[in-house]
């Protein structure tokens, strides 16, 4: 949720509050904000704005079912007592903490500062087991105008492999901010009058929001979404991320700017017919690393905000990357694929950081048609592109062959998101 609203996005989010998610053609529309979890069944949980907190499952990501709510209540009552205009429960997340499982959310009104952050905790996610009841634990963290520097929705817990949880939250003002948890509570090991920040943006377009942190390897990765969520085919919603050696910072990004100083790579911005993408959560599950995040498809703008899960690859000096959507016709796969010279030989429309697309006509001998000084080159998934400009000093993309063989996405060597899609073969 972001700080400035436009009437139109007003309305669109009082119809996604009020509305029910729908599945068509193997797409859930209706889901704002959404946070997955995978259970120890193997089954996916996904979590999201709306009345109660709707839940949804699915047995292999791309067919989803709606199976209950966390509230029986569109807002708890401690929420509307500290709210006086409260709009629904927003931007949920979920996570287990030594075998229960929290959901965090927040309670606020469109713009205001004035916002509270509760979780609620489960023995079960499964609403056919003896064990399965929500308990309101309330409030978490919040905010006030003119005495914190942040705004108290959006939270994302992550708890590591020592067992220590740590939380991120925040919404434009002062950015995102951070706090360590007690896994045994889900509330804040300490309070603190002024909490460190680990990601901001200080000029220009202030907006910086859903923050989300994973682990990979010795590395942390924060996840946060830049610019406008909510304005429908005219949103600029965008993932960025940097990294860390330490849960708390500080993250830095591709350029080695740091987060708190405005920095973050861009990881997934508008697309074909894709817009605000965004406010994304991550899962490392057994079926492969996936990206999760909501957007606007522009052939169905009167579905609102859609669920959209796409797999997560990373580049070989560990800077991750999101592939095209998975659904019916294109379902998560586990194994990558591997390709020859002769079945990448054809038209693509490749885009550096989604922006202008160009048609690239890859022909055999690792030439490309028109390109005199240019090459190309694959081994099993990986394809390499080289651009030498006018002094012979090669622009580099190294990009991963998603497993269909009709999409490719990468990084050059100055970070940027190198994307093909084929046109034909």
């Amino acid at each position: 949720m972001s700080k400035p609203i436009t009437a139109l996005a007003l309305l669109l989010l009082t119809v996604v509050l009020g509305a029910s998610a729908a599945t068509v053609e193997g797409v859930l529309y209706g889901i704002p904000d959404p946070t997955i979890i995978q259970d120890d069944d193997g089954r996916f949980y996904t979590f999201s704005t709306g009345a109660g907190l709707p839940i949804n499952r699915s047995d292999d990501l791309v067919n989803w079912k709606r199976i209950d709510r966390v509230f029986d209540k569109s807002v708890p009552d401690w929420a509307k007592e500290a709210i006086s205009r409260p709009e629904g429960i927003w931007a949920p997340d979920i996570v287990k903490l030594n075998d229960k499982y929290y959901v965090y959310y927040s309670v606020s009104s469109f713009g205001s500062q004035r916002s509270v952050t509760g979780v609620a905790v489960n023995n079960s996610l499964d609403p056919a087991s003896p064990d399965y009841k929500w308990t309101d634990l309330g409030l978490v963290v919040e905010s006030f105008p003119n005495r914190d520097d942040f705004n108290a929705i959006d939270m994302a817990v992550f708890q590591d492999k020592d067992g220590r949880a740590h939380a991120v939250w925040g919404s434009h003002w002062g950015g995102i901010k951070y706090a360590r948890v007690n896994p045994d509570t889900g509330k804040f090991i300490e309070t603190l009058d002024r909490y460190p920040t680990v990601a901001a943006r200080h000029t220009g377009p202030r907006a910086i929001e859903a923050p989300f942190i994973i682990r990979r390897g010795d590395d942390y990765y924060l996840f946060v979404s830049f610019d406008s969520c909510c304005n429908g085919a005219e949103s600029t919603y965008k993932i960025m991320v940097g990294r860390s050696q330490r849960p708390e910072g500080p993250y830095l990004d591709f350029n080695g700017t740091p987060m708190t100083d405005g920095g973050g790579t861009l990881v997934l911005a508008n697309n074909d017919n894709w817009r605000g993408t965004g406010h994304n959560s991550v899962i490392l599950s057994t079926k492969g690393e996936f990206i999760v995040h909501h957007t606007y498809d522009t052939c169905n703008l009167d579905k609102h905000r859609i669920l959209q899960i796409r797999p997560m690859y990373w580049t070989e000096d560990g800077w991750p990357l999101a592939g095209q959507p998975i659904n019916e016709k294109n379902p998560p796969r586990s194994a990558p694929g591997r390709f020859t010279a002769e079945q990448l030989i054809g038209s693509w429309r490749i885009s550096s950081d989604y922006g202008q697309e160009r048609i690239v006509d890859l022909i055999g001998g690792g030439r490309i048609a028109n390109q005199r000084r240019a090459s190309w080159s694959v081994t099993e998934n990986r394809i390499t592109l080289n651009w030498p400009d006018d002094d012979n000093t090669p622009w580099i993309d190294r990009c991963i062959v998603e497993p269909s063989g009709t999409s490719f996405i990468g990084r050059n060597q100055n970070g940027a998101v190198i994307r093909g899609v084929r046109i034909c073969p």
